[in-house]
């Protein structure tokens, strides 16, 4: 069978993994794909070592896409990381079909609801366009974004939000209106009461890159590994390679600027000074007062007292010290904004 008379069925070359624990993955998403797109191999998967199982015995494909948010991603990318040599650093291509809450890389690489995507992906005949992005390594897990503060208390907020709301309440609870009014109503009363973390940031590699208040990325010429980047309050402490965290939130706008690197980020605004620059903050705008951004290869942060971790938008527990670096593994994206 020639390529031109494969690519005539529908999903021909793709794989598709569907978590089944996602609120929305369930048999009726894996069906439905399957029924839409007949070529492809679709996996309802409850566990890693079932998705690396797969992986293992899966033909060579176009793409495997992930069917959730944002943990069904990073959960992929693991996959690929134990399951494929590590000698090859660039990992095989893969996509995101938003079935999450955030859908970070879902939103950053053009995706729009699932319908949508699984429509393009019957009808495009042609190469897979890509895009590439870093990874950041954080306690061994390969994600796209991780952080301390209000990120993670944002997250954790909005999600006992979520689960509280029944009945029509839980639709609004889900939408961008529940996540603003879990930071008003929940993070931002507890910040109030708690106050702001001293964080310590150590850089642990070599090169150092600093974003001026101009735009400008800068060497930092002084930087050796030991050097203090910034010690004092943080309401925000992370690092990342992806521009949002979902709902188009650019909280790294800067993070596709230096690949290679990863983006450290620290804000250290008091929450009643932060609240009128939410506008701002969620735009990504620059500069922003007490917004400090480098660009690094290893990082380490120690906190004045425990607190809370996020890695890919999952909650991690609390944490005192957190280490982040660049990962020695890239991946590649679908780019749904140039599939014809």
């Amino acid at each position: 069978m020639t390529a031109a008379a494969a690519l005539t069925k529908p999903g021909l070359g793709l794989a598709i993994l569907v978590n089944a624990n996602a609120k929305r993955g369930h048999r009726r998403i894996a069906v439905e794909l399957t029924r839409r797109l007949p070529g492809a191999h679709v996996r309802l998967s409850k566990r890693a070592s079932e998705t690396d199982e797969w992986l293992r015995n899966l033909p060579a494909s176009r793409c495997v896409l992930a069917a959730g948010g944002d943990g069904t991603a990073i959960g992929l990318v693991g996959s690929m990381d134990r399951v494929y040599p590590r000698e090859e650093p660039l990992l095989p291509p893969m996509g995101v079909l938003p079935l999450g809450t955030g859908n970070a890389w879902a939103h950053v690489t053009g995706a729009r609801k699932l319908g949508w995507c699984v429509e393009r992906l019957a009808r495009h005949d042609g190469p897979l366009p890509m895009r590439r992005f870093g990874l950041v390594e954080v306690e061994g897990v390969l994600t796209h974004f991780a952080g301390s503060g209000w990120d993670s208390e944002v997250l954790e907020d909005f999600r006992a939000q979520l689960e509280a709301a029944k009945g029509p309440s839980h639709r609004a609870a889900k939408s961008i209106y529940g996540y603003l009014s879990a930071v008003f109503l929940r993070t931002v009363p507890k910040n109030l009461l708690y106050g702001r973390p001293h964080v310590l940031v150590e850089n642990l590699g070599d090169a150092v890159y600093v974003m001026r208040p101009s735009g400008a990325v800068e060497k930092l010429e002084v930087a050796r590994p030991g050097t203090i980047l910034y010690e004092g309050p943080a309401a925000v402490a992370g690092a990342a390679t992806c521009p949002e965290f979902g709902y188009r939130f650019r909280a790294y706008p800067f993070a596709e600027r230096m690949l290679g690197l990863i983006n450290v980020r620290v804000f250290h605004q008091h929450v009643l000074r932060a609240v009128p620059n939410i506008p701002r903050l969620w735009a990504g705008a620059h500069p922003l007062e007490g917004m400090h951004d480098w660009f690094c290869e290893h990082v380490r942060m120690t906190f004045s007292r425990p607190v809370p971790l996020q890695i890919g938008g999952d909650a991690c527990g609390m944490r005192r010290t957190v280490e982040y670096r660049i990962a020695p593994r890239t991946v590649q994206l679908l780019e749904w904004r140039r599939l014809r």
